[in-house]
């Protein structure tokens, strides 16, 4: 019993002389609940901007017009209708509202008129919300004009060629989690190799050290590969997920983001001692990533001061990629803008690892 309670004391004097164990064990979460805590514990307006196009100037018209400019939720913006659409899949609008002509002469004669909504179902948050608010609005305006509750009719018009579910948007969020997964968790066999004097001990052999870190890298690519596609697989036996892009440009999207991700993942343990202290800081990259990178939480969720946060995190872009390509989901930015900031994040944390990486 007393080499037991010794052994309990040494090691928590070792824990209290290890300043980053210390850290992450108290710090660490006191400041992942304060990060949080700002984003989301107060009371936040979210609104979403929608285009309108009003093609009947009779009173009616106007008077709809007026009546959807009153709802707090929505930002409303007019124009013509080819220029709101291109918004609307560029990502920029939410929703297109359309007020057809007529109006006033099919309510007097008792026809029932339509007014369209054009949406995108690959905003799986923000549209369900804006058809039920549009709905619920079209029945008051309705009432208030006819008194009856069939006469103005709202139809949905999606612009996506092929409907597409919830199932669809999640397994490219899955994959871009993956690829963070790999690529972070790289560095820690080298860590363990530098702690038990492997790496010493490969330095005195005629091996070079680029060959052993090349063989690595390549290693890790080929497990991304079959990574991807046994999760494309699976999403496609099993829940029936079509991919709609391009099979070698969903493939080159894969190896830029494992590599990416290997070049992070052996820059934050570059200098890590032991495995024990390697994955604390492992775990402040990827966490973050994963809660702010937009892959699992839509990114009008977040406050406008937190924005400057997701957009300089690689996940956000790598995700984006894949949803573009995969499910031809609205695009946060364009294709070539998400490949250029992810190769940004690959050379110049390839440098830094490079640069700072200890072999002993």
């Amino acid at each position: 019993m007393r080499a037991f309670n010794k052994l309990i004391i040494a090691n928590f004097k070792q824990f209290i002389r290890d300043r980053t164990a210390l850290f992450f064990t108290f710090a660490f979460p006191l400041l992942f609940m304060v990060i949080f805590g700002l984003a989301f514990s107060g009371e936040q307006d979210i609104s979403y901007k929608i285009g309108l196009i009003n093609n009947d100037d009779s009173p009616i018209g106007t008077s709809i017009s007026e009546s959807l400019r009153q709802i707090p939720v929505f930002e409303i913006t007019e124009g013509g209708l080819d220029e709101t659409l291109a918004e609307l899949e560029d990502g920029d609008l939410r929703a297109v509202v359309l007020i057809p002509a007529g109006l006033e002469e099919s309510l007097s004669s008792g026809q029932a008129a339509d007014i369209t909504v054009y949406y995108d179902p690959s905003q799986t948050t923000s549209s369900p919300i804006i058809l039920s608010v549009l709905n619920q609005s079209i029945n008051v305006i309705n009432l208030q004009l006819t008194g009856q509750p069939v006469l103005l009719n709202l139809t949905q018009e999606s612009i996506q060629a092929q409907q597409l579910r919830n199932i669809d948007y999640l397994v490219p969020g899955i994959l871009a989690m993956s690829m963070l997964f790999l690529g972070m968790f790289g560095g820690v066999p080298m860590v363990e190799w530098r702690e038990k004097q492997v790496l010493k001990r490969f330095g005195a052999t005629p091996l070079r050290r680029s060959t052993m870190m090349f063989s690595q890298v390549a290693y890790r690519l080929i497990l991304a590969v079959v990574q991807a596609i046994i999760i494309i697989a699976v999403a496609f036996f099993a829940f029936d997920v079509q991919i709609v892009g391009n099979w070698f440009v969903l493939l080159g999207l894969v190896l830029l983001g494992a590599l990416t991700f290997v070049s992070i993942g052996y820059f934050a343990v570059s200098r890590a001692k032991t495995v024990e202290g390697a994955m604390p800081l492992i775990n402040l990259v990827q966490f973050p990533m994963l809660f702010l990178s937009g892959i699992f939480f839509p990114v009008e969720l977040f406050p406008d001061f937190m924005r400057p946060i997701v957009d300089a995190i690689p996940l956000t872009y790598l995700g984006d990629s894949f949803r573009q390509v995969m499910v031809d989901a609205t695009p946060l930015h364009s294709l070539g803008f998400d490949v250029a900031i992810l190769g940004v994040w690959l050379v110049v944390t390839m440098v830094l690892a490079i640069r700072f990486f200890r072999w002993e």
